[in-house]
């Protein structure tokens, strides 16, 4: 199964667990994990948002002061059933 997802990323760790902060404070589900190697950055961890939350994330990620982030949107997740 393919779902569109919203994938942030970091050109550090503190970066995005800031980020992780920020989008938990404003009710944001977002799960962290190891940055895909086809995605070139110096962070080794991403953090993974619902389609549908993507434009409200990236809007509390702009009023945060400091957190550099890039968005791939879409991203598409493979999820593997069973």
């Amino acid at each position: 199964m393919v779902r569109k997802a919203g994938l942030i990323v970091f050109d550090s760790t503190n970066m995005a667990l800031k980020a992780e902060r920020a989008l938990k404070g404003a009710g944001i589900h977002c799960s962290v994990i190891p940055t895909p190697p086809e995605i070139t950055v110096e962070c080794g961890i991403a953090l993974l948002i619902r389609g549908e939350w993507v434009e409200k994330a990236d809007a509390a990620l702009d009023t945060s002061d400091g957190i550099a982030y890039k968005l791939i949107y879409p991203y598409e997740q493979n999820r593997r059933s069973g």
